[in-house]
């Protein structure tokens, strides 16, 4: 039997000896095989493409027709030669009143007197007083339509010069429309707001993932317009503070919060924060121990109050309250890391590096992806991209198959500017059939790459499907923007008169609308559109100039030449 066994490992020798001089063979010519392979089915099972609706209009609520209101640099004109005319005739019929009617000539001294007894009558009724402001009015009007003067003047000197060119132009055109009458009777209904507080909370948040956090404050206090008693209103407004890094902001935000319900937990939880952030400890530890008497059930009350704890080096207090979170924590998940995915939304971040920091002391050689990626959202809050990049690719590592991990590596690399990683990574993300939890997000942002790589088709589409599901001024101004590029005007113009209703103070929108304005060859609609651009604010210097060609080339879209 030992001779055989030798014999048996004798002949395996040589069958492993022949084929590493099979393999030698192609390493000494320095040669390789490529073997293709090509698969009938995904071995990770993808989602099927959505069918698009064709037309931009299929996706847009029914709403009744607004009244329209225009008033140009032209109507301006047109309706100060109007009311020149009708005071004119009011003065005329004064004068008739007080010196009658008469072919006799009149001499010049004459002339003046009864121009100095028209005037004291005319101020000693009021009447001058009235004239005046009729024409004031439309004055006015000019001055913003023909002008574009809507700010305070610098100097003296830009002031002066200013009224001198008013003068002269107001003369003239009182010259012009001495015989003509109008009067101004607007009586166009204000619009009922179409937005609700959900889409307020929907469009702040979205704000914020453009880090426009002007517009995301904006909605946010138009929530509190709504109503100051919302306790919820409060809180969020205080999250989103401590998302800018505006501490005394948040803490009042948060004691209004608690000024309405004394017993709301997250409330308690925060404003404990931000006395941490402020060094106030004693009232830190007051608020955290509140919150866990409002609710001893509360785990993430107690990981807060164990965490403040630990970082004051009281042991012996951080482990009672670990403790008693444990005992409230029914998951099979790791209590630091379900507080630490909690707490990053809220945007309490250094309660977020404190758990994690537990998590990888308590298991530090079975870290879960979930670990990994909730570092890598810690990193990227903080702006440390090279380091969340790295913590998210450990993440892929330990399951490929998930598509928030890859979506997650498509929002650092996108904040990195790494536009074609990020499309690849979204795209996967996107192709799985368990859709990540915030495709609005993604598709925003994957909507935005396909516009700056100019693939316009696939930038409509996936714009289209963010206004399906959650339609706000941004999807549409994207739908607006690739009709526009494909030339299909109309569907552009449906969209961002949409996008239009949602937030009429949006300068992309009113630049585009004026481009879309300007190729129909619609001048008061362009000008408008243009006017309303420069009065919010459109400093988007590329959209700038191709209005300008544009106006250079049709002959009009702007009053001021």
């Amino acid at each position: 039997e030992s001779k055989k066994a030798l014999k048996d490992m004798t002949d395996t020798l040589d069958v492993a000896e022949a084929k590493n001089n099979d393999a030698n063979v192609y390493l000494e010519a320095r040669s390789y095989i490529v073997i293709e392979i090509k698969l009938d089915k995904p071995l990770v099972p993808k989602r099927k493409p959505e069918d698009l609706a064709a037309k931009v209009a299929e996706f847009i609520p029914a709403r009744d027709p607004m009244a329209k209101k225009s008033c140009g640099a032209d109507e301006a004109v047109e309706e100060y030669h109007k009311r020149i005319g009708e005071v004119a005739n009011l003065i005329l019929n004064e004068y008739r009143q007080k010196f009658g009617l008469s072919d006799a000539i009149v001499s010049n001294d004459e002339m003046v007197r009864q121009k100095k007894e028209l005037i004291y009558d005319l101020n000693a009724q009021g009447k001058y007083f009235t004239f005046k402001e009729q024409l004031k009015q439309v004055v006015v009007k000019i001055v913003r339509e023909k002008f574009f003067k809507t700010s305070a003047f610098q100097s003296e000197e830009e002031l002066h010069s200013f009224l001198s060119e008013l003068y002269v132009f107001l003369v003239e055109e009182m010259n012009r429309g001495v015989s003509k009458v109008f009067t101004l009777q607007d009586t166009t209904p204000q619009p009922p707001s179409v937005l609700s507080e959900e889409n307020l909370v929907h469009f702040a948040r979205e704000a914020e993932l453009n880090q426009n956090y002007e517009l995301a404050a904006r909605y946010y206090q138009e929530r509190l317009a709504m109503n100051n008693a919302n306790e919820e209103a409060w809180f969020a407004y205080g999250c989103f503070s401590l998302l800018i890094r505006n501490v005394s902001k948040a803490g009042e935000c948060f004691k209004e919060c608690l000024a309405i319900n004394q017993q709301h937990i997250n409330g308690l939880i925060l404003y404990g924060v931000v006395c941490m952030l402020e060094e106030r400890f004693d009232v830190a530890e007051t608020f955290f121990e509140d919150a866990t008497c409002v609710n001893p059930q509360s785990y993430q009350a107690w990981t807060a109050l164990g965490l403040f704890y630990d970082s004051m080096d009281n042991d012996i207090g951080a482990e009672m309250a670990f403790i008693e979170a444990n005992k409230c924590f029914d998951s099979k998940t790791s209590v630091f890391l379900t507080c630490a995915e909690e707490f990053l939304k809220l945007h309490v971040y250094n309660l977020v590096e404190m758990a994690l920091s537990h998590e990888l002391l308590t298991t530090p050689k079975t870290l879960s992806q979930k670990y990994y990626m909730l570092l890598a959202q810690l990193n990227m809050a903080k702006g440390d991209l090279c380091t969340a990049e790295i913590n998210v690719r450990q993440a892929t590592t330990i399951d490929h198959t998930n598509p928030e991990a890859w979506a997650l590596l498509g929002h650092v690399t996108y904040l990195g500017s790494n536009i074609k990683s990020a499309r690849d990574n979204y795209e996967r993300a996107m192709s799985y059939q368990t859709l990540p939890n915030n495709c609005h997000a993604i598709r925003l942002r994957l909507a935005s790459i396909y516009v700056q790589l100019q693939e316009f088709q696939l930038a409509k589409e996936t714009f289209l499907l963010a206004c399906r599901d959650t339609p706000s001024c941004l999807t549409w101004l994207g739908v607006g923007i690739s009709c526009y590029r494909l030339e299909e005007l109309n569907e552009a113009e449906q969209a961002l008169s949409e996008a239009n209703i949602l937030n009429n103070i949006d300068p992309e929108v009113w630049g585009y609308l004026s481009l879309v304005c300007l190729k129909t060859n619609r001048k008061l609609e362009a000008e408008q559109s243009y006017k309303y651009a420069l009065r919010v604010g459109l400093q988007d210097p590329d959209l700038l100039t191709e209005i300008k060609s544009v106006q250079q080339t049709v002959g009009f879209g702007d009053a001021s030449f």
